[in-house]
């Protein structure tokens, strides 16, 4: 009897790996990005509130054709799906990223998006906001952006 229950315990046991390791195969994970510094260098705060809220929102620039001059107050993740976007900052130098890549954008500097490439950009981008408060903001002569609060 002890014979019998050892192999059918072996045999759970190899069935089970065995499941694990299809499962395994069919999930695949690969790195993007993991940092605690914007490209612009600085540290990540996060809002202190009581009233978190992550929003995120799929942004498509068309060839030659840019986001406008805005910037964060919040912790900003931003993914590129398709084409290349570059990220242009007050004093004129850019930084670049293609498809694939994620980056922490600034926080509370100017900047804007820009598609210089041939093809539409796509790019998800994650907000670590507070609750009724604004993820994105224009220079004064343009309204708060409606579409990521």
């Amino acid at each position: 009897m002890r014979t019998i229950f050892s192999i059918l315990l072996i045999m759970v046991f190899v069935q089970t790996t065995v499941s694990v390791r299809a499962e395994q195969q069919d999930v695949k994970v690969t790195a993007v990005m993991k940092g605690s510094k914007t490209i612009g260098g600085k540290q990540i705060e996060y809002p202190k509130t009581d009233k978190t809220e992550m929003a995120s929102v799929l942004i498509e620039i068309q060839p030659g054709k840019e986001s406008g001059r805005h910037m964060h107050p919040v912790p900003t993740y931003v993914h590129v799906l398709e084409g290349t976007l570059t990220v242009e900052f007050e004093d004129g130098s850019r930084q670049t990223f293609q498809a694939g890549s994620g980056f922490l954008e600034v926080v509370n500097t100017w900047h804007n998006g820009k598609n210089l490439g041939d093809v539409p950009l796509r790019f998800l981008v994650d907000f670590a906001g507070e609750e009724g408060k604004p993820n994105l903001i224009r220079p004064e002569k343009h309204q708060t952006s409606d579409t990521t609060n």
